[in-house]
C-alpha cells in the first residue's frame, strides 16, 4: 500500500543556500508516517490509548536533489517488512518524476514502558493493504 503526502516547503525550512536543510527531509518524512497511521486507522492517539508507542530505531537515508524554495514535493511511503516487533518504511520525497531524497526507517513497537512487544492485531494487514500469511505473527497486546 502506498500513502502519498505533499509538503509545502516553508521559509522556515531552508537553509542560507535556500535549500531545505537536512534536518527538514526527516520531518516531511515523520509527518507523512503519522499522516499514513492515521489513514490506515492507527492514530498515534489510539496506539497510546491501546498501550502500544511506535518508535523509530534507525535511518538510512539518502540525499539526491535537493529541494528548494518554490518546489512542491510529495513524500511517498510504502511498508515493506513487517516482523513481529519491528518493520521497514520505505519512503522517498519526490518532485515531479524526480527523486529527491530516500529513507530506509526501521521503527519497533514497544508497550507504554518501553519495553518491545508485538504489533497491534489488525496493524499489519491495515499497513500492507493485504493479510498476512499464516507463518506471520498477527500481534497481540503489548506484553
Amino acid at each position: 500500500m502506498e500513502h502519498r503526502f505533499g509538503i509545502d516547503v516553508r521559509w522556515s525550512d531552508l537553509d542560507p543556500y535556500r535549500h531545505v536543510n537536512h534536518a527538514a527531509y526527516l520531518a516531511y518524512c515523520e509527518t507523512a508516517r503519522i499522516a499514513f497511521l492515521d489513514e490506515i486507522g492507527f492514530p498515534m492517539s489510539r496506539l497510546e490509548d491501546d498501550g502500544y508507542r511506535i518508535v523509530v530505531v534507525g535511518i538510512d537515508a539518502r540525499w539526491l536533489v535537493p529541494i528548494v524554495e518554490g518546489m512542491r514535493p510529495t513524500v511517498v511511503t510504502v511498508v515493506g517488512e513487517l516482523g513481529r516487533v519491528r518493520s521497514t518504511w520505505h519512503q522517498s520525497i519526490v518532485d515531479d518524476d524526480v527523486t529527491c531524497f530516500t529513507a530506509e526507517v526501521s521503527a519497533a513497537f514497544v508497550d507504554l514502558e518501553g519495553r518491545p512487544c508485538r504489533a497491534p492485531i489488525g496493524f499489519v494487514e491495515a499497513a500492507t493493504g493485504h493479510r498476512p500469511g499464516a507463518s506471520r505473527v498477527r500481534g497481540g497486546g503489548p506484553r
